[in-house]
């Protein structure tokens, strides 16, 4: 059975002080998205140990799968495949197939201490190879580890995603330029009505001339057209 639920783990320094702006988790969301995946929790921690360890476990006890981005690469402060062997109470070995294609590709020569540490996988995981890069992510139980690069993050994460979901979500959206008080009320007795439609409202400017968006979600097309006609003639009621 594919995952119904996912998390996402970024881990990086650079992205908790602002240095990068993160967009694996924006690019994973939009794609569980459409394969009907429900993405509970994005955590964001430090290239630190500890953090990533406990931070791992209690992400893959609470849902099917976890997904991390960064931390995979040839400096000292890439470490997410040492923690995740250690959550996994394995060893981290050097692949033999991860020396072998470096070996081929840089030659025996090239193969220095910064590629040769991104040969090492937790012992037992299965690789993840993609188009983008010759140093392959790793699967292990119900982990998913992939590079914080951006291209390469995408590349892998299309490798994995016939994984995760069956029914894919549909989503609909009403432009609103009403203030949100106003429909408050009736939106939440809508909600009420349709436990398999994610309903939220979302605005864009406010004061005096607001405007916003009114998003609905389900794998139930059908549902989800009842729920968007349902709000669509209170928000028409409202604006007479």
């Amino acid at each position: 059975m594919n995952h119904q639920t996912a998390a996402i783990l970024v881990i990086g320094n650079e992205v908790l002080s602002g240095r990068t702006r993160e967009a694996n988790a924006w690019v994973a969301a939009q794609s569980l998205f459409e394969r009907g995946c429900k993405l509970a929790e994005i955590a964001v921690v430090q290239d630190q140990h500890a953090a990533i360890v406990s931070t791992l476990n209690r992400l893959r006890q609470q849902y099917d799968a976890v997904i991390t981005s960064g931390g995979i690469g040839p400096t000292h402060d890439d470490i997410t495949m040492e923690a995740i062997a250690d959550a996994f109470g394995v060893p981290l070995i050097e692949h033999r197939f991860i020396v072998q294609a470096m070996t081929e590709y840089y030659g025996k020569d090239g193969l220095n201490d910064g590629r040769r540490r991104m040969t090492r996988v937790p012992d037992g995981a299965h690789l993840i190879r993609c188009e983008k890069t010759i140093a392959p992510g790793a699967h292990i139980g119900n982990v998913y580890i992939l590079a914080g690069v951006p291209d390469i993050f995408a590349s892998q994460l299309s490798a994995i995603l016939d994984e995760f979901g069956d029914t894919p979500f549909h989503r609909q959206e009403i432009e609103v330029t009403l203030p949100e008080s106003m429909f408050a009320a009736g939106l939440e007795a809508i909600q009420l009505q349709f436990d398999d439609v994610e309903i939220g409202s979302y605005p864009g400017r406010c004061g005096p001339s607001p405007c916003g968006k009114i998003c609905l979600s389900s794998q139930q097309p059908e549902r989800l057209q009842q729920a968007h006609a349902l709000v669509q003639r209170m928000l028409d009621t409202l604006n007479k």
